[in-house]
């Protein structure tokens, strides 16, 4: 099939045209997780004619997945999402290169994975992936296209990064908000992530073919609820050296942390090794038992959890924002004894 004949409506554009198609086939774009965001931005830029994806994710998808993952299925169980992802698209489009990765990004392998790409669209669930990835194309000068979602919300921008003074997502938030729950601790709408995938989408699209008003210097949020959205101009207000930042932080992302998690039977049979402390905000406190310290998350303070006696191991409940809190600490304190409750409240009180 001829380029003219699968890119014919877009071709047809004046905008786009057989010029701007072979900029696109001659892109190189790198896709940060393949899960509600990354399985929608990815196919649709295939289908596009973006020549050449990366797709990174090393997680297998799970059945509470699938409402809002809508292009796996049950077969793709026993695969991680990168190597589903990476077979549906080479159907879609034969024509053009499609790269996988089954590791999870971490700062070790951050430069070896974006070295040959040109653009990044960031699509994990994981805050301190979201800023990994954040901190590593701001000092690199890669273009980035941020999306993120949270119930019924999504937001995206794109940052520009052509030097250290363009806006990034430290300008919206300097730090990690860690105490934002999960999608598995308070759901997402289904329809939210197609639509957020689907304007990143649309926003790699335009940067490369360099038309249309970008986002870049701008979040645009919407709400599924009421249809209402709106664009709030970012202003350049992190002014902390970003370099040095990066190089200090270990980047202790929720998917590379299984080994700071501790299952509820390692927790029972050492249980006087350990303090317990309950990071859940007071009108959700459930105690595993008596010795427990409670430190709601939303009053997050460094020193004040560098004042717990350690070994000590964290708790809210499916165990991701312990798992953030873990990840936020350690990145401060490399050498601190803190843990996760692998599977939160939710799992210890299942097992016993």
């Amino acid at each position: 099939m001829s380029m003219n004949q699968r890119y014919i409506r877009q071709t047809l554009l004046a905008e786009i045209g057989e010029v701007g198609q072979s900029k696109l086939l001659k892109s190189r774009v790198a896709i940060v997780g393949c899960g509600g965001l990354g399985s929608i931005v990815a196919p649709y830029l295939a289908g596009a004619g973006v020549g050449n994806l990366l797709l990174i994710d090393a997680d297998k998808p799970h059945v509470s997945n699938l409402h809002r993952q809508v292009f796996f299925g049950k077969i793709d169980s026993d695969r991680t999402k990168s190597e589903a992802l990476a077979e549906h698209i080479q159907k879609l489009n034969p024509e053009i290169n499609v790269e996988l990765s089954r590791e999870m990004l971490s700062k070790q392998n951050i430069e070896r994975l974006f070295k040959d790409y040109e653009l990044v669209v960031e699509c994990t669930d994981d805050m301190m992936c979201k800023y990994l990835v954040n901190d590593y194309c701001a000092i690199n000068n890669i273009p980035l296209v941020y999306g993120a979602i949270h119930k019924f919300e999504g937001y995206v921008s794109v940052f520009r990064n052509e030097t250290l003074n363009d806006i990034h997502l430290r300008d919206i938030f300097p730090e990690p908000q860690l105490d934002i729950p999960s999608c598995s601790e308070v759901g997402v709408l289904s329809t939210i992530a197609g639509l957020i995938g689907l304007m990143q989408a649309n926003e790699v699209i335009k940067y490369i073919l360099g038309i249309g008003e970008s986002l870049i210097g701008k979040l645009l949020r919407y709400n599924a609820l009421d249809n209402e959205q709106y664009k709030m101009k970012l202003k350049k207000t992190f002014s902390e050296n970003l370099v040095e930042r990066y190089h200090s932080n270990n980047y202790y992302t929720l998917s590379c942390a299984g080994q700071l998690e501790i299952t509820a039977e390692q927790l029972q049979n050492e249980r006087a090794l350990f303090q317990l402390v309950s990071i859940l905000e007071y009108h959700e406190q459930k105690d595993i038992d008596e010795d427990v310290a409670h430190m709601p998350l939303s009053n997050y303070d460094l020193e004040d959890y560098n004042k717990i006696r350690t070994p000590a191991v964290f708790y809210c409940q499916t165990g991701k924002r312990s798992l953030g809190l873990v990840s936020r600490i350690l990145a401060e304190d490399p050498e601190a004894e803190v843990y996760s409750l692998k599977g939160g409240v939710k799992a210890f009180f299942n097992q016993n």
